[in-house]
C-alpha cells in the first residue's frame, strides 16, 4: 500500500496564506489549516506525484527531528481519514 502514489482528492481546493494552507474539502463543507511543514507535504503531495514512501523520505531529508517520519505518517493517515488525500 505505502509504495502507491498518493493524490489529492477532486473535491479539495487550497490556497496558501502567509505561513499556513486553508484546504477546503467542498464535499464536506469543513476547511483545514496547515501549518510550514503540512504545507510543504500538501505541495509535494500535489506537485510531484510521489509514493507514499517516497514522501516520507523526502521531508525526512529536508526536515530534522527526532519523530520527523512517525510525524509525517500520522498526518498522512489523518489526511487520509478525511478523504483530503487517497493512495492509488
Amino acid at each position: 500500500m505505502k509504495d502507491k502514489k498518493l493524490h489529492i482528492s477532486e473535491n479539495c481546493v487550497s490556497e496558501k496564506l502567509d505561513d499556513e494552507l486553508i484546504i477546503l474539502d467542498l464535499e464536506s463543507g469543513l476547511y483545514h489549516s496547515l501549518n510550514e511543514i503540512g504545507s510543504v507535504i500538501w505541495e509535494e503531495i500535489k506537485d510531484k506525484n510521489l509514493s507514499y514512501n517516497d514522501l516520507i523520505k523526502s521531508i525526512s531529508q529536508k526536515y530534522i527531528g527526532e519523530n520527523i517520519s512517525k510525524d509525517s505518517e500520522l498526518f498522512l493517515e489523518k489526511l487520509i481519514e478525511n478523504k483530503l488525500i487517497f493512495l492509488k
